[in-house]
């Protein structure tokens, strides 16, 4: 039997059934789309973004209970405007029209609900008009008449009107076993749960590590005499992922880095991207001091009636009193 190895397709998942995983990232997208939420997804190179996109678009209509729900993927690489961007969505619900009023009339008349799902927009926002495309359409959710996911490499930009954030990070554990044997499924091969806990540690969870570590463990079946660590290893130092951390595992020896996970926003925050400058609060201690010793200088005046027994009174107070508070601020 010759055995072909599955895990040489690199990229999007398209196939519904070779997708595995992300079960709460779903959950919590699918919970804010049924709130009337835009969501926006946020993550690095090739962590998994736009195979997720293209899950929500196949499954919607089942997990939001609509099934007359219509769903559209939409990558932005390539989109030379937002024009060019509402003219596409407008002829999808058959309105023509190249502004977000074509769009919404084009809603309105369609009637059914629609779930608009754009990918890659990293580019138009640094373009400088996917700010606007994004919060344009984040007002037409507002409607009532679409749904709206949205992926981005990177950091999300900062939108006047609220998303709901999911920043996407690695893979969990069983979602690394389940993504695994979805590919070896049909095969006739089986991983060990040492062999997967070892693909899970070269590959950091990263989906497209975990891809390419399976790979060479795979090819290791067909031919045994070959070491699939040491061929992973070598591929992803001579070829890594564009803009993605290389996983520590990669070079033997070193220390286990830890393993970002996905986080959610609901987006009310509004980040500048830097921790809030924050200023130092004056001690009060000397200010306390100072009060003491011109309470006791008054107090000695009105007792002896000399201004010079109570300002010598009170400078020695003063004195003794700044001589404690040093010797306790450097204490041991």
């Amino acid at each position: 039997m010759t055995l072909i190895n599955p895990f040489t397709e690199r990229g999007r998942i398209t196939d519904p059934e070779r997708f595995a995983g992300r079960w709460s990232e779903l959950s919590l997208i699918f919970e804010r789309l049924e709130a009337g939420r835009p969501v926006l997804i946020s993550g690095g190179p090739a962590i998994g973004k736009s195979s997720l996109l293209t899950h929500i678009t196949q499954s919607a209509a089942v997990n939001l209970e609509i099934p007359e729900l219509r769903a559209y993927y939409l990558d932005l690489r390539g989109a030379e405007s937002a024009a060019q961007v509402y003219e596409t969505l407008a002829k999808s619900v058959g309105q023509r029209g190249d502004t977000v009023a074509a769009l919404e009339l084009g809603l309105v008349a369609a009637g059914d609900p629609v779930l608009i799902c754009l990918d890659n927009a990293e580019a138009a926002v640094a373009a400088g008009w996917g700010d606007r495309l994004l919060e344009a359409l984040a007002r037409v959710v507002r409607g009532g008449s679409m749904f709206l996911v949205v992926a981005l490499a990177g950091a999300p930009p900062a939108l006047s009107e609220r998303f709901a954030m999911l920043s996407l990070g690695a893979l969990a554990p069983t979602e690394v076993r389940l993504l695994i044997e979805t590919y070896l499924d049909g095969t006739g091969v089986a991983f060990t749960p040492a062999e997967l806990r070892a693909i899970a540690e070269l590959s950091g969870a990263h989906p497209a590590y975990v891809q390419r570590a399976a790979y060479h463990l795979f090819q290791s079946k067909i031919d045994p005499a070959q070491d699939w660590q040491a061929a992973y290893r070598a591929e992803v130092r001579s070829r890594p992922i564009p803009g993605a951390a290389l996983p520590p595992a990669v070079f033997e020896g070193a220390d286990r880095g830890r393993v970002t996970q996905s986080s959610y926003s609901d987006g009310d925050e509004r980040r500048s991207g830097q921790a809030p400058q924050q200023l130092p609060l004056p001690e009060i201690s000397s200010m306390l001091s100072a009060v003491v010793a011109l309470v006791l200088v008054v107090a000695l005046y009105l007792a002896t009636g000399s201004w010079p027994v109570a300002l010598a009174a009170g400078v020695a107070g003063l004195i003794g009193t700044s001589l404690w508070q040093r010797q306790r601020r450097y204490k041991p």
